[in-house]
């Protein structure tokens, strides 16, 4: 692949998913978004996905500092959505996971998320969906073996 081609790919990669993610989270009006900012909202998301998880596995996912991940958790603890539960085995060691409020929250942003998102998509062909979807798998997989 030519440099050329592949500042491009990477440029446009990085536009959809940086202005992707701030245009849905400006366009979808939730609880969710009104209440708790976009790292919030994404631990939501790895908690509803891969959960329960320990905070440290939260700052990682996330990519950034212990002290953040705190402060980010405790807003979504006060809230009563999401519990900290510790290890039955080793007491140091705290699990983080969606509480119902937390999980019905979830599901219906993310079901908002999804109806803009379609509405977005709605031009696009059903051939260049399975091309998009190919590829993305494909990025996942690649990123996945770089870990």
């Amino acid at each position: 692949m030519s440099d050329a081609k592949l500042e491009e790919a990477i440029r446009l990669f990085t536009d959809v998913m940086v202005v992707g993610q701030n245009e849905v989270f400006r366009k979808v009006e939730n609880e969710l978004h009104k209440e708790f900012s976009m790292e919030q909202i994404k631990m939501l998301n790895l908690l509803e996905r891969h959960g329960p998880l320990t905070s440290k596995q939260l700052t990682e996912f996330q990519g950034g500092h212990k002290s953040a991940t705190s402060s980010r958790l405790k807003k979504l603890v006060d809230k009563e959505y999401v519990r900290v539960t510790p290890d039955d085995e080793d007491r140091r060691v705290k699990y983080v996971d969606l509480t119902e409020k937390g999980e019905a929250a979830y599901k219906q942003a993310n079901h908002q998320v999804n109806e803009y998102l379609s509405s977005v998509l709605d031009g696009i062909k059903d051939e260049e969906v399975d091309q998009f979807i190919f590829i993305f798998q494909k990025v996942k997989d690649l990123l996945r073996q770089q870990q």
